[in-house]
């Protein structure tokens, strides 16, 4: 598995499981609080973020997919959440690769 298939695949489990959470607070069971992976900071690492730049634009990018995923219908599976991730991995990695990462 390459560098980049395990990070996709890591997104597309934290897709899945902010899908989970997000549908809890729905319900009134503030799950979001209580209930986190910490898989951005895996993510952050493996993708070489520089440090202090995490919670900029690159963070921002990550949360907002990880909110968007709502919008996937509910399976079983990771494989909705893919074209998600694979989108996400795209613009975190043009992010790092800008000249301006903040």
């Amino acid at each position: 598995m390459s560098n980049k298939e395990l990070i996709v695949s890591l997104i597309q489990q934290d897709l899945k499981h902010s899908q989970l959470v997000l549908g809890l607070d729905d319900l009134g069971m503030e799950a979001s609080d209580k209930h986190c992976l910490d898989i951005l900071d895996i993510v952050a690492n493996l993708m070489n973020v520089p440090e202090g730049h995490v919670e900029h634009d690159w963070c921002r990018l990550y949360v907002t997919y990880m909110q968007e995923c709502k919008t996937v219908g509910v399976t079983h599976t990771t494989e909705t959440m893919k074209p998600f991730a694979v989108a996400c991995y795209n613009g975190l990695v043009e992010i790092v690769n800008s000249d301006n990462v903040r």
